[in-house]
């Protein structure tokens, strides 16, 4: 069901409103021809757009949350799920041990042959446990990945639900985060733009980011949802890629 802006009609697969004739259908602000040909909005109209947003979009907010937590986690997996965790017991158990045999030749406690014989066996053993931790620790990696971009793709499909519920937009979908159209309503409040496309703008640059920056890890989700099976779920920028995101604010994972 799409609600129409203009009157409250809830439309179901339909263009243009039933009631009222406007229409339902959904522009893409990334494009510069279409925010061209959009009509000028004053500073007042936009804040108004930006309210009636936040007003549909905060209930989502915990949603949003879990979705970029999910993501952070998936990121976190790419990057470093596979290093086992063995590494680093391997190096502290080969240390202690270099240290007991080197003390037992300095009191000639034990032949040299002997220590070369139980040094390699040592080695062996740890060799053997690395393997077996290595392949634990990937295996759980794997069961990871699984399990938080199944939790992402189910969140991405509830938060284009409310997207395709709220009905034609004065900005793209990706900016539906409810921190993310705060900022903007507060930049736009504040005078220091005139149009919507100047205020997404001042979002860049206040966080130090780019668009190019933005469209590449959006990309990244996008591909990461294909590989899972789903194709029809939108992606949404990160909250924490404008700065917008607090650490304690995480929340707790989900079982």
């Amino acid at each position: 069901m799409i609600t129409c802006r203009e009157c409250g009609f809830r439309n179901e697969g339909r263009k243009t409103c039933k009631r009222c004739g406007a229409s339902l259908e959904f522009k893409n602000l990334d494009d510069a021809s279409v925010l061209d040909d959009l009509p000028d909005m004053t500073r007042y109209e936009l804040n108004k757009e930006f309210k009636k947003m936040l007003k549909h979009f905060t209930p989502m907010e915990p949603q949003f949350n879990e979705y970029e937590y999910c993501n952070q986690k998936l990121d976190f997996f790419d990057k470093r799920g596979y290093v086992p965790a063995a590494i680093p017991i391997y190096g502290i158990i080969t240390i202690a041990i270099s240290a007991f045999f080197i003390v037992m030749i300095c009191l000639k406690s034990f032949k040299l042959y002997n220590m070369l014989i139980i040094w390699m066996l040592m080695y062996v053993a740890l060799g053997v446990f690395c393997v077996i931790e290595f392949r634990k620790s990937l295996k759980e990696n794997r069961r990871n990945i699984k399990k938080f971009q199944g939790r992402a793709v189910e969140l991405a499909k509830q938060l284009t639900n409310a997207v395709n519920d709220y009905g034609p937009m004065i900005i793209d979908a990706k900016y539906t985060d409810p921190r993310i159209l705060e900022k903007l309503m507060i930049i736009n409040r504040s005078g220091r733009t005139d149009t919507l496309e100047q205020a997404i703008d001042m979002l860049y640059h206040e966080s130090g980011r780019t668009k190019d920056e933005d469209n590449a890890y959006l990309d990244k989700l996008t591909s990461r949802q294909a590989e899972f099976g789903d194709t029809t779920a939108m992606v949404f920028c990160s909250a924490n890629f404008f700065g917008l995101y607090h650490k304690e604010e995480e929340p707790e994972p989900f079982k």
